[in-house]
């Protein structure tokens, strides 16, 4: 992977703990699972400092290196890595769905070729370049999830892993708290084209209202940026999904689809495989994941995260199923100054939809106005378990921060 004379040239002004080893088999920033031959980079965190861990570390056969900033040693380890691979790097950003777009992108691509993708909510300044440093010989390609908080972020992302087709999905609510505005938000999405060559591609949403603002940052040719969209005119439309049956249900996962195809058209992926790995895609843990109970209790477990763009699409999906409806809602974080309103409209939303129960969990989702509202889960639980009747359908979401994947674990049998 490295010898230790280029690590020692990639993090400058570092040195390597280690008994005489000359070449790094694999990096790691977990003591707990480091192996001999491997380096371990000691990062720290708010609740966390590897350095406290080197001793352990060295006497498992391990190196280390020994530096002032373990973190940005990992990220110049990763570029440098990046940079041995003449492969297509897909880097998706977005508000809302760019989970599932990674993952449908990866499914339709890995029909035709060894394709890695980012794990988990591995899509941070530490996630990015872990996910880089798994590029090996057999990869012929990488989907890269970028997520971010603040301005600059998706622009280290891109510095590590240099996109050679940057996808956006859309410009939405999500982290306004630290933002304010979703022109912000727009701005800070676009520092995915920062250092784009004329001959990348890129991919955006022709129906989201910084269409305009995103076209004006991108630095690759014309003709080689790709629009999808529904209502106003783009190269990849829903006629794309004729004769193909996605798994997911609710407009929001045809523009993921519409995204993923994009990509697809553009590494001239066979229609073939498009139609097997959207038909074959299923989501993340805690994305739409469909419970199926033994006394016909359906309930859709989408507790991964939540804003009030997700909230709608998976609240118009509940609306939409036969039988009795109950949508278990808990607090959407990061909205910063309009979080009392978004609460408040998504509420509103519920009742014109018809849900027949909401039930609400937490402080700032009490302005949902639901029929129940529970300060803990614990409770929510309790009174949930007496209400649920055979043959209802469940929607439990919130922000993760909540963690309403326990009350799914306390529902999903009977």
């Amino acid at each position: 992977m490295f010898t230790v004379e280029e690590v020692l040239k990639i993090v400058k002004g570092s040195s390597i703990k280690g008994q005489g080893l000359k070449k790094i088999n694999g990096l790691s920033i977990d003591s707990r699972t480091i192996k001999p031959g491997e380096l371990f980079i000691p990062i720290k965190g708010p609740k966390f400092d590897g350095r406290k861990f080197i001793k352990q570390v060295l006497a498992k056969g391990a190196a280390v290196v020994a530096t002032t900033d373990g973190l940005k040693a990992l990220q110049a380890l990763a570029a440098y890595h990046r940079q041995k691979f003449n492969i297509p790097i897909i880097g998706v950003t977005g508000s809302v769905g760019k989970t599932t777009t990674k993952d449908m992108i990866a499914a339709i691509l890995s029909q035709e070729r060894e394709t890695l993708k980012t794990e988990e909510n591995y899509n941070n300044e530490i996630g990015v370049p872990l996910t880089l440093l798994k590029l090996s010989k057999q990869h012929k390609a990488a989907v890269i999830e970028m997520g971010m908080q603040a301005l600059g972020e998706i622009e280290l992302l891109a510095k590590i892993a240099r996109p050679t087709i940057s996808v956006v999905t859309n410009i939405g609510e999500s982290h306004l708290e630290f933002l304010k505005t979703k022109k912000n938000i727009a701005k800070v999405k676009s520092e995915i084209f920062k250092f784009q060559t004329k001959n990348d591609f890129v991919v955006i949403n022709a129906d989201d209202e910084f269409f305009e603002h995103l076209l004006s940052n991108i630095k690759c040719r014309i003709s080689n940026i790709v629009s999808f969209g529904i209502i106003e005119k783009a190269k990849v439309t829903p006629k794309e999904l004729s004769n193909i049956t996605l798994p997911l249900a609710g407009e929001h996962n045809i523009y993921n689809a519409l995204t993923a195809i994009a990509v697809a058209k553009i590494l001239d992926v066979k229609r073939t495989s498009i139609k097997k790995g959207l038909e074959s895609f299923r989501p993340s843990s805690n994305r739409y994941d469909v419970i199926n109970r033994l006394d016909g209790v359906k309930i859709i477990n989408d507790t991964y995260n939540a804003s009030p763009q997700s909230m709608k699409a998976m609240l118009e999906i509940l609306a939409s199923l036969s039988g009795r409806k109950i949508a278990v809602l808990g607090n959407m974080y990061e909205l910063g100054e309009i979080s009392k309103l978004a609460h408040q409209r998504i509420g509103r939303l519920a009742r014109k939809l018809g849900i027949d129960i909401v039930i609400t969990i937490g402080k700032l989702a009490k302005d949902l106005a639901g029929h129940y509202h529970f300060a803990s889960k614990k409770t929510a639980i309790k009174k949930l378990k007496s209400l649920i009747q055979p043959g209802d359908r469940l929607l439990i979401k919130a922000s993760h921060g909540l963690h309403l994947e326990e009350v799914v674990a306390a529902i999903r049998n009977l």
